[in-house]
């Protein structure tokens, strides 16, 4: 896959009026593509970025999943596995935790219609923010591209790991008892579930957090992340670009890991 010369065929008019103009592929088409031949696709993607229709497709994808796992793991019980390890840490004390719950008891039917609704948003949101940083780190590079090429491949990749990702994690997690669900991490596709499966138990907040990271969802994300941004920008080698989407991967799960082991 030549990236340079995708993105100048994308910009340069001399080179469209000497090739037929291809109209842009399906939605359907397009994720298919993402699963088996990412880079040819995300070069067509790149040059009609079509935006709407795989937005509210991962925005629709994460409220279903969060609503069908919702119903299979009691946000009570979720509630006050928390509430219990904060109070064993010393991060609240009992009194706040019963606060806490009787907050719960209130509002907690609310919040699952909430809870869905502010999933979905937040994803795009990252969405966003993920091709707004990788536009960002391209201006200081010195790597040509623009941002809806960009946000485009964000949102296809994070739609098809995620739809993968969400039958994977429903299947999982409708085949263990709830009791036995680790409520915390509870698909065991990532190192952190997995050394806890095996008996590893007590590691620190930060490590768990950050080992749940190595995970093969996310990955998968980061190299299709790579190769699409690779696709729709001049001057940038694939592998260059996963090294750079992986960089930004680690630093965000150092800031979630130490978050996480501060705030709980």
């Amino acid at each position: 896959m030549n990236s340079e010369l995708s993105y100048a065929n994308q910009h340069d008019p001399a080179s469209q009026s000497s090739e037929p103009m291809v109209p842009p592929k399906s939605f359907i088409n397009r994720l298919m593509g993402v699963y088996f031949s990412p880079g040819e696709t995300f070069q067509e993607i790149g040059r009609a970025p079509k935006l709407v229709l795989p937005i509210i497709a991962l925005a629709l994808l994460t409220m279903v999943t969060t609503v069908v796992i919702l119903q299979r793991i009691p946000m009570e019980k979720a509630s006050e596995e928390r509430l219990e390890q904060m109070v064993a840490e010393n991060k609240i004390t009992e009194q706040q935790a019963e606060q806490q719950r009787e907050f719960m008891r209130k509002f907690g039917s609310v919040f699952k219609y909430v809870i869905p609704v502010a999933a979905a948003i937040f994803l795009v949101v990252m969405a966003l923010a993920f091709a707004g940083v990788a536009k960002l780190i391209s201006s200081m590079m010195g790597i040509e591209n623009r941002y809806p090429p960009l946000l485009a491949v964000t949102v296809y990749t994070m739609l098809a790991v995620s739809l993968v990702g969400s039958l994977v994690a429903i299947l999982l997690i409708y085949l263990q008892p709830v009791d036995e669900i680790n409520m915390d991490n509870p698909v065991a596709t990532n190192l952190s579930a997995i050394l806890s499966l095996i008996g590893v138990k007590g590691l620190p907040k930060f490590v768990s957090t950050f080992l749940s990271y190595v995970d093969v969802f996310f990955i998968w994300k980061v190299a299709l992340l790579g190769i699409g941004y690779a696709a729709v920008s001049r001057k940038l080698k694939t592998s260059t670009a996963v090294g750079y989407v992986s960089a930004v991967s680690i630093v965000l799960a150092l800031i979630h890991s130490t978050w996480s082991a501060i705030f709980g």
